[in-house]
């Protein structure tokens, strides 16, 4: 296979795939780059945040009915 081919096919070839990879690389970025702004966007709705869980967002809101619901039940008692 490498012995019918000249040098300068071969550097052609080696770069085109080289562009290639760098498509495929590139693309690969791209989604990475969109998946971590998905999972920013999904922690901040959380209200998830380095410290811990903020005051506010999804999980909080639960905590508060949580309490609530809590509180009625201790009413109704």
């Amino acid at each position: 296979m490498f012995e019918e081919l000249t040098m300068s096919q071969l550097r052609s070839q080696v770069e085109q795939h080289l562009v290639m990879v760098e498509e495929v690389l590139g693309g690969m970025d791209t989604f990475i780059q969109r998946l971590e702004k998905r999972v920013s966007r999904i922690e901040e709705g959380l209200g998830l945040e380095p410290e811990g869980i903020s005051a506010s967002g999804w999980i909080a809101d639960v905590q508060r009915v949580k309490t609530e619901l809590s509180a009625i039940r201790s009413l109704v008692k």
